[in-house]
Parts: structure tokens; sequence; C-alpha cells
């Protein structure tokens, strides 16, 4: 037996030791801290001494977001030298002529050693030939020029929208030279303007259907490129990195004017943490999602952000966003959706599935009735979801699984005797995943031995043809859906849900569980394999050479029906005798 019964400490991070280790030392820390591969390759962009060889475009994997943006700028910034580099240029006569800039003042003189834009259009980029009402010529600069010298950071996705301007922002930084051209090809520029000397590094900055589009359009830049990641979580394996990672959260606070943050916040921060990367080893460096957090809290306190203000400011955020939460939960408690918490049924199991549906902010974990029964036949299983175009590909797949376990266990010089029909009850929507499939192939062992699975418990898992239990998603949505409902049609301290061994370190569930689960009135399983699952569900072992098995009876009933016996209610005696 490899069932762990999992302790309240086991299912919540242990924010004790984190709040210990935060007043140990307080770190400073900055985006390029957490992001070392972020660092090498802006390092390879952006060497000390540039040489005409070095490369001038970098791609970085990242949200598309104004503030990491902003972030990345202030720190290449911070750790570039000032950009002193640029042009001018002088009209007389309708003539143009152009000069090295002698000051900032000049017109086309670079003003900073990065700029960062989201919004990419011809002439916010490339600047404009302008005719005012006296006829002497005026040009605009673009963010192009006011880096020139330093490095530009541009959305990629605001960037493929406008194919052609790519095009033409590729051309002039590697022949670097800036060619004023007309935008209207019909009317060419009514005066002649020399080109100007570019020296400019691009990051385009996109998550990663952009960049695949970008490949599609420009294979032969996209292999040519510099391609880093942003980490999008930190690993908090040192003590080191959990006080940089607090001193990263500090600096984005003090970016955005934030109120200050007391150590006592991480504790909720990272209970937070944990639940947006689902593992408990890990934090996120996402600065949109620290932002968020933070700027919730400064509407509890304005004059600083403790666990207090972070608590209240995840209730608030909870309670704005649970409506259609407690509509689905109301189904269920008003038997519109029949969920059994209580009782031992063959061939019924509560399954736990996530829903997702669009526009609504966060995934919905609730029980789902999965039910089986078998009659005699070739050993099919009889998926009706995916018969009635109501399963996906996955959710197909692990139906599969389950049938080659089975065919595997009870292998036959004759064909199998029974089919078994399988369902998940009351569900008009389609289904997906393999999440399902330990529930799915526990119901069908249920049905098959005539033994009943207690409904006090509930299943979560995928497996695989050797009925080895795999991880999962949305272990945290599921249990907390599960526990909505046995609390309210009455904890028995029976109750729990049965989640893979794997997925152990993503638990971080809510007070509300952890207590119950201290208290000994709701309990979590971990398992490794199907026979694990089923000792829990029925009180029977899967094998057992010494005593009664589900398989012994499972055996015991195909005998009985290749022997010719039909009556089905004598074929566990006559195992038995």
């Amino acid at each position: 037996m490899t069932i762990t019964t999992l302790p309240w400490q086991a299912i919540t991070p242990n924010v004790e030791e984190l709040i210990a280790i935060l007043n140990k030392r307080d770190r400073e820390a900055d985006l390029l801290t957490l992001q070392p591969r972020i660092k090498s390759t802006l390092s390879l962009l952006c060497p000390k001494v540039r040489k005409p060889y070095h490369p001038r475009f970098m791609l970085l994997k990242a949200p598309d977001s104004h503030l990491l943006g902003s972030l990345l700028q202030r720190n290449i910034i911070l750790n570039t030298p000032i950009n002193q580099g640029g042009f001018a240029y002088y009209s007389q006569d309708n003539k143009m002529t152009l000069s090295k800039a002698k000051s900032p003042q000049d017109n086309f003189a670079a003003t900073d050693s990065c700029i960062f834009s989201i919004s990419v259009e011809s002439e916010r980029l490339f600047g404009c030939v302008r005719q005012p009402e006296d006829n002497r010529f005026k040009l605009q600069p673009g963010i192009v020029h006011k880096a020139n010298g330093g490095i530009l950071i541009l959305s990629l996705r605001s960037l493929m929208a406008q194919a052609n301007i790519w095009q033409k922002l590729k051309h002039m930084v590697i022949n670097e030279e800036f060619n004023w051209i007309s935008t209207d090809d019909a009317n060419p520029l009514p005066i002649s303007i020399p080109p100007m000397p570019l020296d400019l590094r691009i990051i385009l900055l996109g998550d990663r259907l952009s960049m695949a589009e970008l490949q599609d359009y420009d294979p032969e830049f996209y292999n040519s490129a510099l391609y880093c990641e942003f980490e999008n979580e930190v690993a908090i394996n040192t003590d080191e990195t959990i006080q940089h990672w607090a001193g990263y959260v500090k600096s984005i606070a003090q970016f955005q004017k934030l109120p200050s943050i007391k150590n006592t916040a991480f504790a909720e921060l990272v209970k937070n943490g944990i639940k947006y990367t689902e593992d408990q080893n890990y934090l996120p460096l996402i600065p949109d999602w620290i932002n968020t957090q933070l700027v919730n809290a400064a509407q509890e306190n304005d004059l600083y952000i403790d666990d207090n203000a972070i608590r209240k400011a995840t209730e608030r955020k909870n309670w704005h966003e649970n409506y259609l939460l407690l509509r689905l939960r109301e189904a269920i408690l008003n038997k519109q959706i029949l969920i059994n918490t209580h009782d031992q049924i063959v061939g019924q199991i509560n399954g736990l599935s996530v829903i997702e549906y669009p526009g609504y902010p966060k995934a919905i974990g609730e029980p789902t009735r999965i039910s089986c029964l078998i009659h005699n036949g070739d050993g099919e299983i009889n998926d009706i979801e995916r018969k009635n175009d109501l399963a996906g590909n996955i959710h197909s797949k692990g139906m599969m699984i389950m049938h080659s376990f089975i065919t595997a266990q009870f292998a036959l010089t004759h064909p199998f005797p029974f089919s078994a029909s399988l369902v998940f009850e009351q569900s008009y929507n389609e289904v997906d995943g393999d999440s399902a499939s330990l529930a799915g192939l526990s119901v069908i062992i249920s049905a098959l031995s005539g033994q009943p699975i207690d409904q006090q418990l509930a299943v979560t898992g995928s497996v695989d043809q050797f009925g080895h239990v795999q991880a999962i998603g949305g272990v945290n949505e599921k249990i907390e859906g599960f526990f909505a409902i046995c609390q309210h049609q009455g904890l028995t301290g029976q109750q729990g849900v049965i989640i893979p061994a794997a997925n152990q370190y993503h638990l971080c569930l809510s007070d509300e569980i952890v207590t119950a689960v201290k208290n000994q009135q709701f309990h979590i399983w971990a398992v490794e394999n199907i026979a694990d699952a089923l000792f829990l569900l029925t009180g029977i072992p899967y094998k057992d050479d010494k005593a009664i098995s589900l398989y012994k009876l499972i055996k015991a009933r195909i005998e009985a029906i290749t022997n010719g016996d039909k009556r089905s209610s004598r074929w566990f005696d006559k195992w038995r005798k």
C-alpha cells in the first residue's frame, strides 16, 4: 500500500518559517535579479564595448504587458551608459542638412538609452515630415531617433499587426541607416532629406502566439535573433531566493508608488502565489499579477500593506467574482444536480472536474457524478459522452486507456463477456481531459465486482495502462468544490478527496479546509496506483492472495458467465464456496 493521509501541514505553506526567513535579512532585488537568462542574454545584446558583429535583435517571450516592459526599460537604463548620441537636422532655403547633435536640445538628439513602446504606429516609430502654413518643412522625430545609439523595446503583437512596419524597421536596423520615405506612394517627399546613421538594438516583447506568428512570417530572422524566455515563476529552494523574491515584490510596489510592504504581508502573498503557480515550491514573477495583489491590498489600507490587507483584498475579490460559483453550487444543494456524499453505491462515484467559462476570471471546481452499468456483451466500454459528441480527444484517450487496463488485467483466451456503459450524469457540455480516468476506472471495477463505493469520497487523477496514478491540474479548485458540498450536506468526519501523490506539492487550500483537516473532519489521501484508490473507495483490496479481493470477485463473475451460469445472483456465492 502506498496510501498517504496528508496532514494539515502538507496542504498549506509554512508561512511562519517564511516570515522568519524574511526577518533575518532584507535584500533588494529588481526584475533581472530573478531572471538570470534575460540578464545573460542582455549582456550579449548590450556589451560594454560594442563590435560590428554583435547581435542587434532579441526576442523575449514574456507577457505582453506595459508594466513588464516599463520595468525592463528601467533596468536597462540603470545598467547602461547615458545615451549622448543623435543628430540634428537644419532647414535652409528648402534644403535639409544633417550634423551630429551638439546638445540634448537638438531636434534629433537621442533622449534615452532605452525606450519602451507597447503601441507601434508608423508616425510614432519613424516620425514624419510636416509642412506648416509658412511652407517651411519640419521634421518630427520618432522613437527610433530618440533611442538612436540605445535600445528599443517593442510589443511584438502590435508590430505583427502591421507587418510592413516590421520589414521597414528591420531593414533600417540591419543597414544602420534611417531613410525618410513618404507614407503615400502616390505623393513622394517634396524635399530631399539626407539619411541618418542609425545604431539601434531591438527587443521584441511578446507571448508565444506572437512568437509563432513571427516565426511563420519571417523564419530566417527568427532563427538568427537572440531568444530568451521570461521565467514566470521562481523555485524557492533557498533562503536567499525567498529574500530576493520579497525584495522584487517591494521594488514593484516602489515603482508603482504603492504603500510600503510589511514582512507579515508575505504570508498571505505566498499563499495566493502558490495557488497561482499551483506548486508549493514556486512563486510567481509576473509583474502584473504581483501588482494586482498589491493594488487590491492598498484599497484596504493606504498607509501600509500587511497580511490583514492582503487577506481582506483576497476575500473581497473572491466575493466580487463568486456569483456564478454560488449559482452552480446552489444547483447541487437544491438537488437540481444530484451529488451524494453519505451513502455507499455500486457503480457510482464522485469525480472532480474543473469548469472554465468564457469571460469568467477563474476556474470552478465541482463534483461530477459518474455512473457505470454492466451487462453481458463483447467487452466494449461504451462512453456515452463520446457517442453523443460531448467528449474531447483527451477524454477519449483516457477511456481507451481504461479499456486497455481492464483487458490486460483480465486477459482471457475468449472475449471479455461484459460490456460497460459509462456516463457523466447531468453533464450537458463537452467533457475533455483525462483527470477523471481514475474515477472512471474505479467505477467500472465497482460495477464489475458488485462492491459499493463510499460516496463520502471524491476522486481525481489520471491513470496509465499499468494503473499508475498520474498528476492532474486544478487540484485546489477541485478539493474546495467538493468540500463546499460536503460542508453544506454535513461533515461526517469520513469525507475526503483522493488525489495523485504527485499532486500533493500543488496543494494550497483555504483556511477553512485546513481547519477541517486539522480537526479530522475532512481528509485528503494521496495515492500512487489504482489499487490504493480502490481500497479507500470500497474497503476491499484490489488483489490479495489470502483474502477476498475485487480481482477475485470479478474473475469469479467472469467464470460464472463463461461456464454458462446465467444466474448472476449466484456468482458471488459460487466463488465463495
